[in-house]
């Protein structure tokens, strides 16, 4: 009897064959394909790597630009503050100069201005240089002496002091204990001031210009050579005088100083 199960045919070697060729074509497509995706990966990888290196030189160029740049702006605020103190220096050279020069221009005022008292005429003359600034009359011509005994009116004075209020008693310093008393000359409106009024002129002379007298009592008693002044005159004189301020004096013709 034959058996029942007969063994089944092998496969013929030509399928193995194509199997195998087919399998090797798999193969290498898929190697190929593969391939072709790698090398288009190695390219972007490539292209991202030429972008990053771009990207850093850029990035070290732009950090090189900006610490220029910050380097420029520290330079150009350090010549800002040299420029702002070079302008405080010129101003406050020319401040200095400008104040020098009112200075110098207050000394030549002083030293240039000086008073001229022409008894013949009658006037006192606020001069400066050889200009007369002003002209003011006086009552006193000639010049009158006031007090028990007559003075000499000299042919120059010079301001030696400048109050506002004077008291004919003048001012005094002792030493009284140890200690330096000092009366002041200047009383303010005290009664006292009554003997030379407001804005009063000593000079190293017997001369004394004031304003008008509240006290003629006290005025008459009281020794110095007056002319006579009105309370103006007094005013712009004493205004417009210095300490040292030189008065020239003109005696009249035919008469003596007194």
């Amino acid at each position: 009897m034959e058996p029942k199960n007969k063994p089944a045919k092998g496969i013929s070697g030509a399928w193995l064959a194509a199997l195998g060729v087919g399998f090797l074509f798999a193969v290498y497509f898929a190697d190929r394909r593969l391939a072709v995706k790698l090398a288009a990966v190695r390219f972007e990888a490539k292209r991202t790597q030429e972008a990053v290196d771009a990207s850093v030189a850029t990035l070290e160029e732009l950090r090189s630009l900006r610490d220029l740049r910050m380097r420029d702006a520290n330079d150009y605020k350090e010549a800002l503050k040299n420029q702002t103190r070079s302008k405080n220096a010129v101003y406050g050279a020319g401040a200095a100069l400008q104040e020098e020069k009112r200075l110098l221009e207050k000394q030549l005022e002083i030293m240039t201005t000086y008073v001229d008292v022409k008894e013949e005429t009658g006037r006192i003359s606020l001069m400066r240089g050889d200009h007369a600034l002003k002209d003011y009359p006086f009552s006193y011509s000639p010049l009158k002496s006031f007090g028990p005994s007559a003075q000499n009116m000299p042919a120059s004075a010079r301001i030696i002091s400048k109050e506002r209020f004077a008291n004919p008693e003048r001012g005094k310093v002792q030493e009284v204990d140890g200690k330096i008393m000092w009366d002041p000359p200047q009383a303010g409106k005290d009664p006292r001031s009554g003997g030379l009024g407001e804005y009063v002129l000593f000079t190293d002379s017997p001369l004394i210009m004031h304003g008008p007298p509240p006290s003629k009592e006290l005025h008459n008693a009281f020794p110095h050579i007056c002319a006579g002044v009105t309370a103006y005159t007094a005013k712009r004189l004493f205004e417009n005088t210095f300490v040292g301020t030189k008065i020239l004096y003109e005696k009249g013709r035919g008469r003596k100083a007194p």
